[in-house]
């Protein structure tokens, strides 16, 4: 969706996303290099980030500039630009309030009907490429297929609003959860926060769309095709009454078959195994084969134990077989898959390398598509889905050795350990100084990682922390600091 933004605009949201990207300084030649752009230009787009976001708090010190966090006040970069992007309300109000004349547009934007036309000229060289669709102007309406025109307004809203957003404020959120998880309920299925927000997306999308008189010829199901019989049921039928009048639409088999409509036409949205979809018999005894397979040589050569073995068998299956996930992902929600992966694979380096290409050559042995984005899928399935996969790998860590010593006795030094090991008992290991005397030398033998002391030390080899009156929770902050900037040396190393 980044593609629909105007130039300036998508220079403004690489530059937030690399700010909210480093936690430290970062030097303006180095963003600049990034952003392709002059030191001038760069503090240009500085100057317009400020101005569109006045609690954003930039630092700049040294020819180099920092984002500085509230972590009650988090801030998506994407998101943010896309609210303040003039071609974005555009298509919002395209979307609600299709029909109206350029003037109007202009009138609701509160803009003028010059750059209307730019957005419209701007919008029409990218989205035919794209998406197969296009603007036509005078009145305002989408040119297109119908199932292109909702697939692209799927991708728009999902990812221009934030997860608990709800864009469609004519159409009640509540009533239509209880529709769809009617649905859901009469074929066992249970989506994810995700996929029941995709699921719902859709839904409003194509009630949205259908109201307005749009409808799609041969619509693929969504949920289920099995209206008819499910219609037959008399309680199923007497609640999708009662949520059909508070949803103002009619519930016949004709009108449920466009409402669940699916955008992409993806052939399958059950992954569950009982109903022995995607694929044969003999498909399916293969897939099962390999995978079960991989996940013995992944469990010998890493020593895991792999505690939902079965159910993550199948979890596997469907994330390959399946392209049902191409509808309830986006790209939105890829690049968070992605970079929660990235940062996963610089600790466990190994594992990622291993299983990438165990599961590239399950793609490749059964036919499927080797696309980077289902391949992605898999390893997150493994690593996410995997019952404590990645504990287990971290329980093999050494743990952080930490040595106490207080020169007032050694029950406060206990009384700090104890205090300290609620905080983070997993990850440390706590001894306190039992000896009558200490010195620099000793210090620098001892074996362990860090020391904390209730004097101040200097000139050590090893890294200190002078309790100087700390709480405990500021104690453990400093002492997480160092902790983390050994585990990083350590992953280094290994």
């Amino acid at each position: 969706m980044n593609i629909l933004l105007s130039k300036t605009e998508q220079d403004l949201l690489f530059l937030l996303e690399e700010l909210t990207k480093h936690h430290d300084w970062i030097e303006l030649s180095v963003l600049a290099e990034k952003l392709n752009c002059s030191i001038e230009e760069l503090q240009e787009h500085l100057f317009k980030l400020e101005q569109l976001f006045p609690n954003l708090l930039i630092q700049s010190r040294n020819k180099g500039i920092q984002l500085q966090f509230d972590f009650q006040n988090t801030l998506d970069p994407r998101i943010a630009i896309f609210k303040q992007s003039e071609t974005y309300s555009f298509l919002n109000q395209l979307f609600f309030k299709e029909g109206q004349s350029l003037e109007q547009m202009c009138q609701a934007l509160v803009i003028s009907c010059e750059r209307v036309q730019e957005i419209i000229q701007h919008l029409n060289t990218k989205l035919p490429q794209h998406y197969g669709i296009s603007i036509q102007p005078s009145p305002l309406v989408m040119e297109g297929e119908e199932e292109d025109i909702r697939a692209f307004y799927l991708d728009y809203f999902s990812q221009s609003y934030s997860f608990l957003d709800w864009p469609f404020p004519s159409i009640s959120e509540e009533s239509l959860t209880h529709l769809i998880q009617l649905f859901l309920d009469a074929q066992q299925v249970s989506p994810n926060l995700s996929s029941l927000r995709q699921i719902k997306y859709t839904l409003a999308i194509n009630m949205e769309r259908f109201n307005k008189g749009h409808l799609i010829e041969n619509p693929t199901p969504l949920l289920t095709s099995h209206y008819s019989t499910l219609m037959q049921i008399t309680q199923f039928e007497q609640d999708i009454k009662k949520l059909a009048k508070k949803l103002h639409f009619e519930p016949k088999k004709e009108t449920l078959e466009q409402l669940f409509s699916n955008p992409v036409k993806s052939p399958q949205i059950i992954n569950n195994p009982s109903n022995g979809a995607l694929g044969n018999i003999h498909h399916i005894q293969k897939s099962y084969r390999l995978l079960s397979q991989i996940l013995e040589e992944l469990a010998k050569e890493f020593h895991l134990q792999i505690e939902n073995r079965e159910e993550l068998i199948w979890l596997l299956h469907y994330t390959a077989q399946s392209d049902f996930f191409h509808l309830l992902s986006n790209q939105s929600l890829d690049r968070q898959k992605s970079q929660i992966l990235s940062s996963y694979q610089v600790e466990f380096p190994k594992l990622f390398e291993v299983s990438q290409h165990k599961f590239q050559s399950y793609l490749i042995e059964m036919g499927l598509e080797n696309h980077p984005i289902k391949l992605q899928e898999l390893i997150y399935t493994f690593s996410i889905q995997g019952h404590r996969i990645l504990v287990q790998l971290l329980q093999k860590f050494p743990k952080i050795r930490v040595l106490v010593i207080s020169h007032l006795d050694s029950h406060h030094a206990q009384n700090l350990i104890d205090t300290l090991a609620h905080y983070g008992n997993n990850l440390y290991l706590f001894d306190s100084w039992e000896e009558s005397s200490i010195s620099f030398s000793i210090l620098n033998q001892i074996p362990h990682d860090i020391v904390i002391t209730t004097f101040p030390v200097t000139n050590s080899s090893k890294p200190i922390i002078y309790n100087r009156n700390f709480s405990t929770s500021e104690l453990f902050h400093h002492l997480h600091l160092l902790a983390s900037q050994i585990h990083k040396e350590r992953l280094a190393e290994s």
